[in-house]
């Protein structure tokens, strides 16, 4: 029960010790808890491998792109 504060009264020693035989009466039974939504990604981890290809793929596009500006630059300081 709050109280006119708001805040819980403390856990007394005796709720401690229910609370935990009833934890411990509990381990290895019955389903998993359930994730919080707050924690849920909603996507896998990066994988490494895919992630290399895609930094290098990145790298080749704007080497590419920066030499294919240098090519626009000196066709038009040649015109």
């Amino acid at each position: 029960m709050a109280s006119m504060s708001g805040h819980r009264p403390p856990v007394t020693e005796g709720v401690a010790e229910v609370m935990a035989k009833d934890i411990k009466s509990g381990e290895g039974r019955g389903m998993t808890s359930e994730v919080p939504l707050a924690f849920q990604t909603g996507r896998l981890p990066p994988d490494p491998v895919v992630l290399g290809q895609t930094r290098k793929q990145m790298l080749q596009f704007g080497i590419f792109a920066i030499g294919l500006l240098l090519v626009l630059l000196v066709i038009w300081w040649t015109a």
